[in-house]
């Protein structure tokens, strides 16, 4: 690769001074080294380093604000596209739109709306790059009242693989738009701006509720049928912790006063009283912070699940073993779904696979020191396993998961030959490439170790995406 490729944005190589914060990535568990690291300032030159990468053959990976948990958005002697300084944000004269570039940060982006009413319903971590979180779905603190933020995604600017840069709507590029509504990203092009559909926003009301660990598993039993049930303006989380902690407890957002809060979290506190609690009602652009806390770069891991429904006793009791004597900095993730989720827009308008599930669940465990990966990933590991058959075999693709064997029908369902069939369509050689990445066609054998239906496979192969 030639020094200094012509009109790609900044460029940083391995001889540079800055190269070593410029390859950084979130997670520390991974530490790639790419050859160079482009920043383009704009659609053009996302343009122009696409075809550089691509007429050389050169392997390359897209990073907004590289928090993908399995370092999906580096390659070692590679080039590595950061749209960071893709950052500007802008709201239309009636402020119901907002357009946003890749590299703006989520405070960011909900500073600015705030200030004038609105709002999206995006993620939960300021310091995360909205381009990474767009296209897998975007779950986050109003996912029950106002449904995942591709459900706000009325268009982007997309350049694809011949380096074109595309205008995508509902109207052009429709079959692309859909797949940019879920089948995740870094598969059709590089989106180098999202507009999204703004609502007003006033005040809210936020709760924090606090349980004793001995006893937290009943919690969760009453709090999986309570939010299934719940109004949906009321958006909630529970977490279950290690038992060293000696707590369980659960957060959430509800879109109406404290005095309707009260009322609807009756039959949880009623039940079980917590021995702490906090509930305030404040404008929405203070509410912002509350659950947008900074996570610094360490090493992580994050496991991928969805429940169908309420989770059994035996389920439960695994849960709270597996938990008893877990190690610090582990934990269960449960995001109470449906309401908006399964209310939107019609399941033709986008690819996002689960909207009828109603409970996403994440494993994760979050370590400083190398030295205790193997005991943080084998706890991720073995309580993924043994909870496995209870859960429905789908998973979140913006949590992505090495270690997925069948990931292809985990994330994409069946929805996975529509999604190829993009593929095809805009990369037909494969250009937008990575571990997880969305193939353009399957051999049989590959099929059947993805674990696909009978009734995908059969679509492949009507649609010729199932090699012979």
């Amino acid at each position: 690769m030639e020094e200094h490729p012509q009109h790609v944005g900044t460029v940083v190589t391995q001889a540079d001074p800055d190269y070593e914060q410029a390859r950084h990535i979130w997670n520390e568990r991974f530490d790639f080294r790419p050859r160079a690291v482009f920043y383009p300032r704009n659609a053009e030159e996302t343009a122009a380093a696409v075809t550089h990468v691509r007429d050389r053959g050169l392997p390359f990976r897209i990073r907004s604000g590289g928090h993908n948990s399995e370092g999906f958005c580096s390659v070692d002697d590679g080039v590595v596209i950061d749209l960071s300084k893709l950052a500007s944000i802008g709201v239309n004269n009636d402020r119901t739109r907002a357009t946003t570039g890749p590299g703006v940060l989520l405070g960011e982006v909900y500073a600015t709306l705030a200030a004038v009413g609105g709002t999206i319903p995006a993620g939960v971590c300021p310091d995360i790059r909205i381009g990474g979180h767009v296209l897998g779905g975007g779950i986050g603190m109003l996912v029950r009242s106002r449904g995942l933020l591709i459900d706000s995604l009325v268009g982007l600017t997309l350049v694809d693989a011949r380096g074109r840069i595309l205008e995508v709507d509902d109207s052009s590029h429709p079959e692309l738009m859909w797949a940019c509504r879920g089948g995740g990203g870094g598969n059709y092009g590089i989106v180098t701006s999202y507009t999204f559909e703004m609502r007003p926003v006033s005040e809210v009301t936020l709760f924090t509720l606090e349980w004793d660990w001995n006893g937290g598993i009943g919690v969760l039993d009453t709090w999986q049928h309570w939010i299934l049930r719940a109004d949906t303006r009321v958006n909630a989380r529970f977490a279950f912790l290690p038992g060293s902690t000696g707590t369980v407890m659960s957060t959430g957002l509800f879109e109406g006063p404290a005095r309707e809060l009260e009322s609807i979290l009756r039959p949880l506190v009623g039940k079980h009283p917590p021995r702490d609690s906090v509930v305030r009602t404040v404008p929405y652009a203070e509410s912002v912070g509350t659950f947008t806390e900074p996570v610094p770069s360490i090493r992580a891991k994050f496991v991928p699940a969805l429940a169908g429904g309420p989770l059994g006793t035996e389920a439960l009791e695994i849960l709270e073993r597996r938990h008893r004597d877990a190690p610090a900095g582990v934990k269960t993730g449960l995001y109470g779904l449906g309401g908006a989720v399964l209310d939107n827009a019609p399941a033709k308008r986008s690819s996002f696979a689960h909207r009828d599930a109603p409970i996403c669940v994440e494993y994760l465990g979050h370590w400083k020191d190398s030295a205790h990966d193997s005991e943080h990933l084998d706890w991720l590991t073995a309580t993924r396993e043994e909870l496995h058959g209870f859960m429905t075999g789908g998973a979140y693709v913006n949590s992505p998961d090495r270690d997925l064997a069948d990931w292809l029908h985990a994330y994409y369902g069946e929805n996975l030959p529509g999604l190829m069939d993009v593929k095809r369509r805009y990369d037909p050689d494969d250009v937008f490439s990575f571990e997880q990445s969305i193939p353009t066609s399957l051999s049989p054998a590959e099929a059947r170790a993805a674990g696909l239906t009978d009734t995908v496979v059969a679509e492949l192969r009507g649609r010729g995406l199932l090699r012979s």
